[in-house]
């Protein structure tokens, strides 16, 4: 199942990343306005307002703001357009074929590329739902010959770990997992890799895990992108068809939510004084195999060159029943080319698992650094869209509305409803940043399959999260908690199950600006003018994110008429998954594209 079937490849590589950074508001929750900033003073230092999806520009004009946000502001300490204002919300990543297992050709030193873009379900404060879409991937052989092509489909970022390194701070120290699916189905998929031609096999996984994040300095005078580069190790695997979790590998979570792991003297990292915790891994066992996915566990060291893996002494998969350990396997996770080349993906033997017992990892030093949790949540939908006013159970998720849903594991088994105790659904708002909503019952007595509700009748931002609660875990039990600015931090924001729901703003009714707003497309009328539909909608995009830009000024009427037909090409949804999608941060809401593309049909 997932990812622990053969064949797997596994690869190195690299991915340049280029978000836009404007929208960010990394500051809302802690810088604000000085004094002499008069009937802002206090504000916070927060560039788009979030839930309207408006530009917050403190009163300057266009241009006087796009030259403020790029200065280097003392309240602030840096830009408030922070590291990559010219970003275009592109990836392109490349990697070498390290190991393989389980297939019988040799493809070692066989080259994947993909290339796509990325954008958060929400841009301030919903790190866990940092949206990937791939629009070619490609897996050739030495000889040049395509085994794998297709477009998979839209990962989300989760696991967010801002302990991956000990020697790196802030977004440098973080990395985060990933997981692609490519459908044989799909169209223009490629899979000429024998081991994969089982009729059961319904395509490939492709797992990565991200870290390592470097920054360059920006060079706003000439207003260049400063795309970050990180490491990746990848995992492809076969996804057969019997496997409807498509987000991530199904089995036995393990977790720590303490910090009691020491980096090394002198080092400079996210951790507590000095202290780490360990990133989640998920094991399966079947029969007396022990599979363990640990490529997002374990942390680095970066020494300015490399970035070896951080030894903190040996440890052990063990099982746990009451007072009794009983140790399977070390693990040599120090080893990192080994890890590199099996994918960080550890396959153990192991005879006479007590089927009573839990699984741990266990350290020489620090004792228990890793432990099973009772339930693990997994959903297909881990970043969705609604529109306000619209359904409040049917979501936007990979290019088509469906329900959001839940599974659970316990020891392994995925649980029905027959034999799963009923699971309560919490929920935040996650916006303003710098003063989100405190934890609420969604619902109770949801089982699994269950679609879970929210209410539209608001734009904004939900981060939902789940718990079961019978006997071994009476609510509350200290979980959620309280504060979403606790949620968004470790260890919650590592270990906790989530999903980041986005609802976008139809606030106004813009039909008076059409000819029969009853139209299935509707075309405007003479009050439509260019300047309502800047006003409405173009002007956020233009002040925030100049990229676009440089395909045509958005706000020049002349540029935008001439390329109506192209808008409204670019703002179909057949274009969702890939990042000919406009705009590329996916939150144009139905009110205003309606009303922009009433314009262009008014005006090509």
């Amino acid at each position: 199942m997932s990812l622990f079937d053969l064949p797997r490849i596994n690869v190195k590589g690299t991915m340049s990343v280029n978000p836009a950074t404007a929208n960010n508001d990394d500051f809302a929750a802690n810088v604000t306005l000085p004094a002499s900033w008069g009937a802002f003073a206090g504000a916070p230092l927060a560039l788009i307002d979030s839930k309207l999806v408006r530009a917050q520009t403190y009163g300057m004009s266009d241009a006087n703001f796009i030259a403020w946000v790029q200065q280097v502001q003392p309240f602030a300490g840096t830009q408030p357009a922070e590291w990559n204002y010219y970003g275009d919300l592109t990836t392109d990543a490349t990697g070498t074929v390290v190991g393989v297992e389980g297939a019988a050709g040799s493809l070692a030193g066989a080259t994947l590329a993909f290339s796509g873009g990325l954008c958060d379900v929400n841009s301030q404060g919903s790190p866990p739902a940092t949206q990937f879409f791939i629009d070619e991937l490609t897996l050739k052989g030495s000889d040049g010959t395509t085994l794998i092509a297709g477009r998979p489909s839209k990962g989300a970022c989760q696991w967010l770990n801002f302990y991956r390194n000990v020697n790196l701070t802030q977004d440098g120290g973080a990395g985060g997992y990933v997981y692609h699916t490519l459908l044989k189905s799909a169209p223009g998929t490629v899979i000429n890799i024998p081991e994969l031609q089982d009729p059961k096999i319904a395509g490939v996984i492709l797992r990565y895990v991200l870290f390592r994040i470097l920054q360059g300095t920006p060079d706003y005078p000439n207003q260049k992108p400063n795309p970050a580069e990180l490491e990746f190790v990848a995992t492809i695997a076969p996804l057969y068809a019997n496997e409807d979790i498509r987000t991530g590998p199904a089995g036995r979570l393990l977790i720590s939510n303490t910090t009691q792991i020491a980096t090394p003297p002198n080092t400079q990292n996210n951790g507590n004084n000095g202290l780490i915790a360990l990133a989640p891994t998920v094991l399966q066992q079947r029969g007396n195999k022990i599979s363990v996915d640990f490529s997002p566990t374990f942390p680095d060291y970066y020494n300015g060159t490399t970035n070896p893996k951080y030894d903190f002494g040996p440890v052990r998969l063990v099982t746990v029943n009451g007072t009794t350990v009983t140790p399977i396997a070390g693990v040599d996770y120090a080893d990192t080319d080994a890890g590199d080349a099996r994918g960080w993906i550890f396959d153990f033997d192991a005879a006479d698992v007590d089927p009573n017992a839990t699984f741990a990892l266990l350290s020489d030093y620090y004792g228990f650094v890793l432990r099973e949790t009772d339930y693990y949540f997994v959903s297909n939908q881990q970043g969705i869209y609604a529109e306000q006013f619209g359904p409040s159970d049917r979501f936007l998720n990979q290019g088509d509305e469906e329900p959001a849903t839940v599974s659970v594991y316990r020891r392994g088994a995925r649980l029905d409803r027959s034999n799963c105790p009923p699971i309560t659904v919490w929920q935040y708002r996650s916006i303003p940043l710098q003063s989100p909503g405190n934890a609420e019952v969604n619902a109770v007595n949801v089982l699994p399959g269950d679609p879970i509700s929210v209410d539209t009748s608001e734009p904004g931002n939900y981060l939902l999260t789940f718990t079961v609660n019978d006997e071994n875990n009476p609510a509350p039990n200290g979980y959620p908690p309280a504060s979403y600015l606790t949620f968004q931090n470790p260890p919650w924001l590592t270990n906790a199950p989530s999903i980041s729901l986005r609802i976008l703003p139809n606030d106004e009714d813009f039909s008076r600006y059409y000819v029969d707003p009853s139209a299935a497309e509707p075309v405007g009328n003479e009050l439509l003018t260019f300047a309502v539909v800047y006003e409405k909608v173009l002007r956020t995009y233009y002040v925030l994110y100049p990229a676009m830009t440089k395909v045509f000024a958005l706000n020049s009427e002349t540029a935008v008429k001439d390329h109506a037909k192209a808008i409204l090409d670019r703002t179909d949804m057949k274009h969702w998954m890939t990042t000919k999608y406009m705009p590329r941060t996916r939150d144009l809401s139905a009110s205003r594209k309606t009303l922009l593309q009433a314009w262009c049909r008014k005006v090509k």
